[in-house]
């Protein structure tokens, strides 16, 4: 009896494995979701590969002179990028320490003004077809100061500017400019910093350009000092086409009569930045505050600073994958007669 048991068993664990193999191969659908390579998470390219390496310099600490300047041009060299699936292209720079007009005293602390720019170019020279505007320096953190507490102090920032993708070669090397056109900006007590990583490759891929005066460089000698074992926070950002969203919840506002008290909630995946935008016509709308970079997001606007007309408010949040959604606006009334006079 024992044995007719075993007998049947085998039999039955071999019509199993029969079965098994007669079957189909199951579909791409039944395996569920099959990883690409080209999943819509954004790729980055750097000189340092690792972004997390670059804390150096622009958090705090020994600056080492690494500012973005009127005078001072920092240059990376990428090997050719290839751009097959992806939809969009940004090239950018992670930033910090911007300074305010009494740095490093607190009696103004008006930001110094500045423009920021990069420049994309598969050789080593830059024009204006190849130049691309990147950030104010009052819309990057806030160096802080040493015995006083300043508001928009916070870590260094990656901030992306949108480029046609077709600028970025698969096929020649990609060298990339970071520069500013504000004469402010002659030294690390007035410019913002980038930041730095140490690099673990020796290759001749980074240099800096202290010939400038406002404008990228062209023509000779623009690889003008090479930069060895550190590398600037300079870098490529591919974006996958994909349906990511991002929703701006709960956006509330106090109006009162000298500030209008701002609150609200992103919702999304990895949302990096948030703010505040006006319009008088629904159509045509303005930033105007700086970036929120962490929840939650609260933001007081003195009333008389955006307009003393009626306007409309709205909060903006932005993904990583550079998609971007807005809150349903609110209607702001025009300030009393009496008020617009003072």
């Amino acid at each position: 009896m024992v044995m007719m048991r075993y007998f049947f068993a085998a039999v039955v664990l071999a019509a199993g494995l029969s079965a098994a193999r007669a079957q189909p191969a199951p579909s791409e659908g039944d395996r569920g979701p099959a990883f690409s390579a080209k999943s819509p998470v954004p790729v980055y390219f750097a000189p340092e590969k690792n972004l997390g390496k670059y804390y150096l310099y622009a958090d705090g600490g020994f600056h080492a002179d690494w500012y973005v300047g009127y005078n001072n041009c920092w240059i990376v060299k990428l090997p050719p990028v290839d751009t097959a699936g992806y939809a969009k292209a940004f090239i950018g720079a992670k930033l910090g320490r911007s300074k305010i007009m009494s740095w490093p005293a607190s009696w103004d602390t008006t930001p110094i003004p500045g423009k920021i720019y990069m420049a994309l170019n598969q050789s080593p020279t830059f024009n204006s077809d190849h130049t691309y505007f990147l950030t104010e320096a009052a819309d990057i953190p806030r160096e802080p100061l040493p015995n006083d507490a300043l508001a928009g102090v916070d870590s260094s920032s990656w901030v992306w500017a949108e480029i046609p993708l077709s600028r970025v070669s698969a096929g020649a090397d990609n060298y990339l400019a970071l520069w500013s056109s504000s004469r402010y900006f002659t030294s690390a007590s007035s410019a913002p910093i980038v930041a730095a990583a140490m690099g673990d490759s020796s290759a001749e891929d980074v240099w800096l350009n202290r010939s400038i005066k406002g404008n990228a460089p062209s023509g000779d000698g623009v690889l003008e000092t090479p930069i060895s074992g550190l590398k600037p926070a300079i870098a490529i950002k591919l974006v996958p086409a994909n349906e990511y969203k991002v929703l701006v919840k709960g956006f509330s506002a106090e109006l009162g009569e000298d500030e209008i008290s701002v609150s609200f909630a992103a919702i999304g995946e990895d949302v990096r930045a948030a703010w505040l935008e006006v319009s008088y016509d629904k159509f045509d709308w303005q930033r105007v505050t700086g970036y929120l970079y962490k929840a939650p997001y609260f933001w007081t606007l003195g009333r008389g600073e955006v307009s003393k007309d009626l306007f409309y408010l709205r909060a903006a949040a932005q993904d990583n994958l550079e998609n971007t959604g807005y809150s349903k606006e609110i209607t702001v009334p025009a300030m009393p007669a009496a008020a617009k006079e003072e």
